[in-house]
């Protein structure tokens, strides 16, 4: 909406130049001044539409977003018209018809009557935190495939959910852990809004509604065969722990599977929801049955009390999803929910969703460990196991065999040691690949100081760098100290108030981050990293 009504004002203001003899306050005399190119955060503002997009070229579902929407084409056209023909394909897809069939008028005089729309042209998608949006899309390793992963910690009010550190699951190409959209002025929209009809974890029943503001980046970082992001928010007053770590693991085969850790500390009842597009399948390793109790908006309510792990298996049209909870809960439910996607009056008979509520009562510290793995013929994982759940650090770890390895995962509060059969890991986050001859193939350690799996060993100096500035320029931070290992920063991420950004660039007393405006503070932290790859060429 802010960008309908600003559009023309840079069409007007093209070619624009100050009087002869004028001189600004500050800065030299506009001479034949191109708004696209002098005004970098309006053209960033332009390229959000584009970055965010899911592998569909889709809009996430998130919030406010409707179900199947993109890009608009007057922007797509923009884009194409000022910032390069990288933008055709994307144009072409957003007005549904060949460039050659079809284009508005802002086309007939911006657009190049020669331009053809190249595929597969790199867009500007990456794996990446948004520092204003605080939402995080994880693309499994390859920009242009067919996953994506988006951790929402925007916050919520006005048209917003109370969903903050919801998920989305985008892979092979088709939506499968969902958001069910937003419906305008609906009474439906009661349902959509809250808390309960997220993959999220509800507490003591309620929706969130304590700090509204965003979430707060905890960890990010990329490293051999895994992307993670950590995030705590505060949306229950009873509540002094909320946060969610979750890891994209790539597998052979342009496969991906998810690790979710969600720590709660406070209130009396945690129920770890979740739903699947498509239909629920089949449960193994437990057996819901129809029950009596009541729950707004829910039917079909079915309850069990699983003793062991249990595994939920939606269906999708050619696609399945797999969900393994790994640790003890008190109470499984099962119910239908409103299907509902839009306000438009074609989906008042939507057939229900299958979602799940995982409980815990009357423990205020609760962790759940979840694996979530998509797949179409046969699930890359053939067992998880929960082998660290501790109550007093909070530390998780699971192990998941596949056909060929075993992949440990780590995530703790502290930089604490844990030993994890052939691993050993002091730090926040970790990843091990290790094949069944005991061979360590990748590893990925975070925020910690060791990694150590036979003769492999990855060390760092310290898990994190905390850095004083001296003052902030666009994207740069100037720092009071020295930089340590400069050149090893780039890729690399830092903390910034509540959030974080990639770095770019840095010398001996700063510090450039990609893309975006760098926050003012007075502190970053520097989230140390290591990585090792065996599956890849020396060279590569």
């Amino acid at each position: 909406m802010h960008l309908n009504l600003l559009r023309d004002i840079p069409e007007l203001l093209a070619g624009y130049s100050d009087p002869d003899g004028y001189e600004p306050e500050t800065g030299p005399p506009l001479k034949n001044l191109d708004p696209f190119q002098h005004f970098d955060r309006y053209r960033l503002a332009l390229e959000s539409m584009v970055r965010m997009l899911d592998p569909n070229l889709q809009d996430p579902v998130i919030g406010d977003s409707r179900e199947g929407r993109s890009i608009d084409p007057i922007y797509a056209e923009i884009l194409t018209a000022h910032y390069g023909n990288r933008y055709a394909s994307l144009l072409e897809k957003s007005q549904n018809a060949p460039l050659s069939q079809k284009g508005s008028e802002y086309a007939l005089w911006h657009r190049d009557p020669d331009l053809i729309a190249e595929q597969n042209t790199d867009l500007p998608h990456h794996t990446e935190w948004f520092p204003g949006w605080h939402v995080a899309v994880l693309r499994g390793g390859n920009p242009k495939g067919h996953t994506a992963f988006y951790l929402n910690g925007y916050g919520y009010g006005g048209h917003r959910h109370y969903d903050s550190l919801g998920i989305i699951y985008i892979a092979q190409g088709r939506e499968m852990t969902a958001d069910r959209g937003y419906i305008w002025d609906d009474p439906r929209n009661a349902w959509t809004k809250s808390t309960l009809s997220h993959n999220i974890v509800t507490v003591d029943a309620q929706n969130q509604s304590g700090n509204p503001k965003p979430a707060t980046l905890k960890l990010f970082g990329t490293g051999a065969g895994v992307e993670i992001v950590q995030a705590s928010a505060a949306p229950y007053e009873q509540c002094d722990l909320y946060q969610r770590t979750c890891a994209l693991i790539q597998v052979p085969g342009e496969q991906t599977y998810a690790i979710d850790f969600f720590r709660i500390n406070g209130g009396n009842l945690h129920q770890y929801g979740f739903h699947c597009n498509g239909r629920l399948v089949g449960i193994r390793g437990a057996d819901p049955q129809p029950i009596e109790e009541q729950i707004q908006w829910l039917d079909n309510i079915r309850a069990d009390h699983p003793q062991n792990p249990f595994t939920a298996t939606w269906q999708n049209q050619d696609l399945r999803m797999d969900l393994t909870l790994l640790n003890p809960i008190h109470r499984l439910l099962l119910a239908d929910a409103p299907g509902w996607r839009s306000d438009l009056g074609d989906q008042l008979n939507a057939p229900p969703v299958q979602q799940i509520l995982a409980e815990r009562k009357n423990d205020a510290n609760t962790r759940y460990a979840a694996v979530i793995a998509p797949y179409t013929d046969k699930s890359p994982i053939q067992s998880a196991h929960l082998i660290l759940d501790d109550p007093d650090t909070c530390a998780i770890a699971v192990a998941v065999k596949r056909e060929d390895c075993t992949d440990y995962i780590l995530s703790a509060l502290e930089g604490t040691t844990h030993d994890l059969g052939p691993v050993s890991i002091t730090g926040q986050f970790a990843y091990a690949s290790i094949d069944n001859q005991g061979n360590l193939q990748q590893a990925y350690l975070l925020c910690g100081t060791e990694l150590r799996c036979s003769s492999h060993t990855l060390t760092l100096s310290q898990a994190q760098t905390p850095l004083d500035v001296t003052s902030v320029d666009n994207r740069t931070y100037h720092l009071s100290q020295t930089v340590p290992d400069p050149n090893n920063l780039p890729g690399t991420y830092l903390l910034a108030a509540d959030t974080g950004y990639e770095i770019e660039s840095a010398s001996e007393k700063s510090i450039t981050v990609r893309d975006y405006p760098a926050i003012a503070c007075d502190r970053i932290t520097l989230l140390n990293a290591a990585t090792f790859d065996l599956t890849k060429p020396a060279h590569a």
